[in-house]
C-alpha cells in the first residue's frame, strides 16, 4: 500500500481521577494518502478550535476516514460514508 507511513504512541499517563496508571505505551504505525501534519496546520485556522482540539481532530478524522477507505464492504462504514463526504465538503470550503 502506498502513502505516508505514521508511528503513533499513546500512553496513558491518569485514570479519571487524576491518579497515574502503571501501563505500557501503544504504539501504532499506519499508512495514510494525506499529510497529516499539513492536514493539522490547515485544520488550526478552521473551526474556531483551540491549537490541541483541532490537531486531535484533524487526526482523528484522518484515522478514521483512511479505515473507512480501506474497508470499503464494510456495511457500517457504507451507511456513514455519504454523510462523512457531506461532513469533509463543508469542511473544505470553510
Amino acid at each position: 500500500m502506498k502513502g505516508h507511513l505514521y508511528k503513533f504512541t499513546i500512553e496513558h499517563l491518569e485514570d479519571p481521577k487524576g491518579n497515574p496508571v502503571d501501563a505500557s505505551p501503544l504504539e501504532l504505525e499506519v499508512r495514510n494518502h494525506d499529510d497529516i501534519f499539513k492536514i493539522i496546520e490547515t485544520m488550526k485556522g478552521k473551526m474556531d478550535l483551540e491549537e490541541s482540539d483541532a490537531t486531535e481532530f484533524a487526526i482523528g478524522i484522518k484515522l478514521f476516514g483512511e479505515v473507512m477507505l480501506r474497508n470499503p464492504k464494510n456495511e457500517l462504514f457504507q451507511q456513514f460514508r455519504p454523510h462523512l463526504n457531506d461532513f469533509m465538503k463543508s469542511l473544505k470550503k470553510s
